[in-house]
């Protein structure tokens, strides 16, 4: 391809010289043969005919055939030099013509804007860029450009438009143009220029950047905020370094009582545990019934009992001791370095010395009472989880027991899977008809007839067998599940004894046990007369049994549900009078019917006078405040003897009857007819 197009190259040069050798050749003969045809027309009419003549023709002829080769040298030289001319000319056009496209195809490229304008700002001349702008900005009539400008951005284009102010300043500034709306943003030179009339004009060069400066207006906005928002952290360091002190306080310690927290205490155990203490253990410390203090007072009253607590625990807590509370109701103790299990114990019994008793809040006595679980470290477990799962599980048993305090013993593992499926039974008892009632006469030490029935709940499990009621009661309370199965206990126990008033037994009261959960519920009175209503059963027949600690609680809806029920006949029966908060003040002001002194002391009777004084003294107090009294647990004759001496009104027991099934109910009641008592 090179080749060729030398070849093609050569070949034009080479024609133009051969065209000028020809051209040189002819002219040569031209005009050699003209002069010589004149030299010999000259001489010829001299007709000379000496020699001398003839010499003198022949050197003339010479010379001028020598003058007229360099004629046609000089001719052909010079037509090489025109041609050679001619091409570089018609060359340098073609480059010139090509950097124009080029130009104006890059300004077209770069939407460069080009106005040719006077000093006083009118436009001469104007690109189809110019025109663009111009239409954009609504500027239909190009008169003077200054005009499109602001004060100040047109006093500074006539600045840069003076001569002497050119070298001065940056060559390239920036115009804004008015828009309805907004500006646009011009990057602009300026330089002298000449119009075709000589007059003195600019060229203005621009590029439209409105949108970078709408950009960099954005950048430089956020970086104003960003540097306000530097400004602020900066000025308030030493608030967030106090912020982050106080986040960390807040991670180990618990907000309510300012106690460390779990994560505080599994930390501090492992502190002490370098320390290569002989032995350390673990107290865990539970409200019992705190569950049932946060639904009836409400969360704040939960919230102060708990700060009460925990600032009656500080008290208790020497050097070598920990405190923390764990979350909910329960709270621990970390000891190290004590002497012996004698020591925990004694510890446990000042907490329930310190803890156990009333409040007083919100003109309520809410009485609180504890379960502890205590365990040892290194011979009930290797670490801080396991530790504190041990504590747990025995505080949890303790509970169970009533025990107020127990330590950890493997066997407690066992005892929670017990419990565990218990629960999992209790569920599906009442689906798969597992319950029943049982009754137990009652009997009127006056006329010696039976005159009342307990209904007393049982469960028979096919895997666990007959389960006491000491052992589920207690967990069908904490589960709730109490509702149901009290409801269960009503509809059953109420519809036979409608059964036994249609036998002719129409007299006869149905005592039933009621737990506080039961009583919580608002809708519990109107359940309780539904039921009534529908086996046609007078108020009156029915007995609802409670325990002292209920009535202690003087919760609001228990007492408001007790009331209703006793303003619409209902007989209530305090429980176990004399085991727990007796006292003869609130004896008088609770709305109940009936005493029923607990089984612990009919036991006694016989074996002292104290204890015979004090089972004469409670039915006494009872008689002074209109109530009557029923004796349970009466398994034997002199026992009999003695509260039918001390006017006792009612009476139930092994010696007279165990808890019968129905059939077996409704057998003894139409053998004896209300028989006498032997």
């Amino acid at each position: 391809m090179f080749l060729s197009r030398l070849y093609r190259k050569l070949r034009i040069y080479l024609d133009v010289i051969i065209v000028s050798a020809i051209m040189g050749f002819f002219a040569y003969r031209f005009t050699a043969n003209s002069l010589i045809n004149a030299v010999d027309r000259y001489f010829n009419n001299k007709i000379m005919e000496e020699e001398l003549a003839s010499y003198i023709t022949q050197d003339i002829k010479s010379d001028v055939e020598s003058l007229l080769v360099w004629v046609s040298a000089c001719i052909v030289v010079l037509v090489i030099i025109l041609f050679i001319a001619g091409v570089y000319l018609a060359r340098m056009r073609g480059r010139v013509k090509k950097s124009q496209n080029t130009l104006k195809n890059a300004i077209d490229a770069a939407n460069i804007i080009i106005i040719i304008l006077r000093r006083d700002g009118t436009i001469l001349e104007f690109n189809k860029h110019a025109q663009d702008l111009f239409d954009d900005i609504g500027a239909e009539n190009q008169g003077s450009f200054l005009e499109l400008l602001s004060i100040k951005d047109a006093e500074k284009l006539q600045k840069r438009m003076g001569r002497h102010d050119v070298s001065v300043f940056n060559p390239h500034f920036e115009l804004r143009l008015k828009t309805e709306a907004e500006y646009r943003h011009l990057y602009c030179s300026v330089q002298p220029a000449e119009s075709e009339t000589g007059d003195e004009c600019y060229e203005l060069l621009a590029v439209d950047i409105t949108d970078r400066a709408r950009k960099e207006i954005e950048l430089r906005e956020s970086h104003e905020e960003l540097t306000a928002v530097y400004e602020k952290l900066a000025a308030s360091e030493d608030a967030l370094k106090a912020q982050l002190e106080k986040t960390n306080k807040l991670a180990y310690t618990d907000l309510l009582t300012g106690l460390p927290n779990k994560i505080s205490l599994s930390e501090r155990f492992m502190g002490e545990l370098e320390k290569k203490h002989t032995r350390m253990a673990l107290l865990i410390i539970d409200l019992d019934d705190f569950k049932l203090i946060n639904e009836t007072y409400g969360h704040m009253t939960g919230d102060r009992i708990l700060i009460e607590v925990a600032k009656r625990l500080r008290i208790l807590i020497s050097d070598n001791m920990f405190l923390a509370r764990l979350g909910g109701d329960e709270f621990a103790i970390l000891v190290w370095d004590f002497d012996s299990k004698d020591f925990l114990a004694g510890l446990a019994q000042e907490i329930e010395d310190k803890v156990d008793g009333f409040i007083s809040l919100n003109d309520a006595n809410i009485s609180l009472s504890t379960s502890i679980g205590i365990t040892l470290f290194p011979q009930d477990a290797h670490g801080f989880d396991e530790l504190y799962k041990n504590a747990e599980m025995a505080m949890y048993k303790a509970k169970d027991k009533r025990c107020r305090y127990l330590f950890y013993h493997r066997e407690l593992n066992d005892a929670v899977v017990e419990r565990l499926n218990l629960i999992n039974y209790l569920k599906s008892a009442l689906e798969y008809n597992e319950l029943f009632i049982a009754y137990q006469p009652q009997y009127d030490t006056r006329n010696k007839k039976i005159v009342g029935l307990e209904a007393l709940l049982r469960w028979q499990n096919k895997y666990l067998g007959v389960v006491p009621p000491s052992r589920f009661i207690s967990i069908a309370e904490e589960t709730r599940l109490i509702i149901p199965i009290g409801e269960f206990v009503l509809r059953s126990a109420l519809g036979f004894l409608r059964k036994l008033r249609e036998m002719g037994h129409d007299r006869l009261i149905m005592c039933i046990n009621i737990s506080i959960i039961q009583l919580m519920q608002k809708e519990f009175t109107g359940m309780v007369l539904d039921i009534l209503n529908e086996n046609q059963i007078p108020c009156e027949l029915l007995e609802l049994e409670i325990t002292e600690s209920v009535m202690m609680e003087s919760i609001s809806t228990v007492l408001e549900n007790i009331n209703q029920l006793r303003e619409a006949g209902v007989k209530i029966v305090l429980d176990d009078f004399g085991t727990g908060y007796s006292s003869l003040n609130y004896l008088m002001h609770l709305p109940i019917n009936t005493l029923k002194i607990d089984k612990s002391f009919i036991d006694h009777i016989e074996r002292g006078k104290e204890n015979d004084l004090l089972v004469s003294t409670i039915m006494n107090i009872g008689r002074r405040l209109g109530l009557s009294t029923v004796a349970e647990g009466v398994e034997y004759q002199e026992q009999l003897d003695y509260l039918a001496r001390r006017k006792c009104e009612r009476v139930q027991g092994f010696l007279l009857s165990k808890p019968l099934s129905q059939a077996d109910t409704e057998l003894l009641l139409m053998e004896s007819g209300s028989q006498l008592l032997q």
